[in-house]
């Protein structure tokens, strides 16, 4: 199994671990702490899938320049048979053997870390459509863990106001407000009723009236 088959299931194994444990008392946290390590999994990705495509380019800069000394080896070749010199050619035949022979090695080994860095860019492709899903999965579950929480909250204060502190305090003390009311008002009145029997005041109406007995006279 190769390193990107293993990260995968590593990934989805700890995905599994955390959505499993979300019922422990801080979801969010584990939620966080998953997200962390899928991007610290997709750093590893980068890293991987880089250093396999950096090789895939050495050996194809190494095949390329191979290519390049065989094909002027065969020139030199050509030019001197055009020259009839013999010598030369032999030396030349005898070198171009082994330049085709590192050709050759350097075009295996082209092939084999091309098909790796092939397979590198697919599943590197497949784990971004996979940690784009999860991400979108963490992010769902963390504003349903910030509703449970509000939800947590809202039944917690209606709990606490259906309590004889709550609910039954509010109406003691509306109680207590209406009996003051209530008695402040019934004390003015009596005041006011007490003030149109005083003696004062049926000495002011009498010399008002006295006042116009005299003017109608």
């Amino acid at each position: 199994m190769g390193f990107f088959a293993r990260l995968g299931r590593l990934i989805r194994g700890f995905f599994s671990l955390f959505i499993g444990g979300l019922e422990e008392k801080n979801p969010k946290a584990m939620l966080e702490d998953l997200k962390n390590q899928l991007n610290a999994a997709k750093v590893r990705y980068n890293s991987t899938t880089a250093n396999i495509i950096a090789r895939e380019k050495v050996a194809a800069a190494k095949l390329k320049s191979a290519e390049k000394e065989l094909e002027d080896c065969r020139r030199l070749i050509q030019e001197a048979k055009r020259q009839n010199d013999r010598e030369l050619a032999l030396q030349l035949l005898i070198q171009e053997e082994h330049l085709e022979a590192a050709y050759n090695t350097a075009l295996e080994a082209y092939n084999a870390i091309k098909a790796e860095a092939d397979h590198a860019r697919q599943e590197f492709e497949n784990f971004q459509a996979e940690m784009f899903q999860k991400m979108s999965q963490i992010e769902q579950l963390k504003v349903q863990a910030d509703l449970a929480d509000l939800k947590k909250e809202m039944n917690a204060l209606r709990s606490n106001f259906a309590t004889e502190h709550g609910a039954g305090k509010i109406n003691e003390g509306l109680k207590q407000a209406e009996e003051l009311i209530q008695t402040k008002l019934a004390k003015e009145e009596a005041i006011a009723e007490l003030g149109t029997n005083s003696v004062e005041s049926r000495m002011r109406s009498l010399k008002a009236s006295a006042a116009r007995s005299r003017a109608e006279e």
